[in-house]
């Protein structure tokens, strides 16, 4: 179930460049245009409108700068268990809608807090997460919601889940594909999240080698960001469904002129 909270009746315009003003607590926080990405066949996409993170678990200065910013609306991907362990702290005035889109099933964040599994086993359930985000009724729709929510909202957007790279990672990509931007930038993208979140994954590890020496290896399979992963995905939209625009209108039930209009959107900024 889908949780709003919170509104505002402003329309800002877009938001500053991260590269102006970025907040220094938040994790893997970026601009999903990432420079301003070269679009197929032409252009670039949109900045300003859509950012990505962790968890926004801010203090005063950073809140300021998501303010300053112009964040209109922020769009949670965790579960509930994972919003009640860590809940954000939203921008005032911003919207703020959770989207669990994993309906009960695991993810990186979930499954390190389980029993007893394998380096097999968090491969095993790293592919079939990534699977489900194509192939998954549920997770397809849940996305829907959220890039919805994207396009409706008055001003500058933050999508995030916990560790802002696999849930994250996927609707970023989504996002990037529907404006245009090539593949290989949409990987290269995905994979810029290991040097976003060094200081993040360097905790995450000395706290597993301390306290759960026995998991080290399979939670390091966990908390890592493979090009193999998002392949998975992206293989199985195009099998699936062509392109992003169908994965968008028939899989997750989007109307089409939403979509189209979201997607000229990103390419100009308008």
């Amino acid at each position: 179930m889908d949780t709003v909270v919170g509104g505002s009746d402003r329309v800002d315009t877009p938001g500053l460049a991260v590269g102006d003003l970025r907040p220094t607590g938040i994790h893997n926080f970026r601009d999903v245009a990432g420079p301003g990405y070269a679009l197929h066949p032409s252009g670039t996409m949109a900045r300003g409108l859509v950012y990505r993170s962790t968890t926004l678990s801010v203090g005063e200065e950073d809140l300021g700068i998501l303010e300053r910013l112009g964040v209109s609306t922020v769009v949670d991907l965790r579960t509930a268990e994972e919003i009640t362990k860590q809940p954000d702290v939203i921008p005032d005035g911003a919207d703020y809608v959770a989207i669990d889109v994993l309906a009960g099933h695991t993810s990186a964040a979930t499954l390190t807090g389980a029993g007893t599994f394998s380096v097999e086993d968090a491969r095993r359930e790293m592919a079939t997460t990534y699977d489900r985000f194509v192939l998954g009724d549920h997770e397809r729709a849940a996305f829907g919601r959220a890039v919805h929510t994207v396009a409706v909202s008055s001003g500058p957007a933050i999508v995030h889940c916990t560790a802002g790279k696999d849930r994250t990672g996927w609707i970023s990509a989504v996002l990037q594909l529907l404006a245009g931007v090539r593949e290989e930038d949409v990987i290269a993208d995905y994979l810029l999240t290991r040097e976003m979140s060094v200081e993040f994954v360097a905790a995450i590890r000395s706290y597993v080698r301390a306290e759960m020496p026995g998991r080290y290896e399979a939670i390091d399979v966990l908390i890592g960001v493979e090009e193999s992963n998002l392949r998975r995905s992206l293989d199985a939209l195009d099998r699936e469904f062509g392109d992003v625009r169908r994965y968008l209108v028939e899989g997750a039930g989007l109307d089409q002129p939403m979509v189209d209009d979201l997607g000229a959107r990103l390419r100009s900024g308008r």
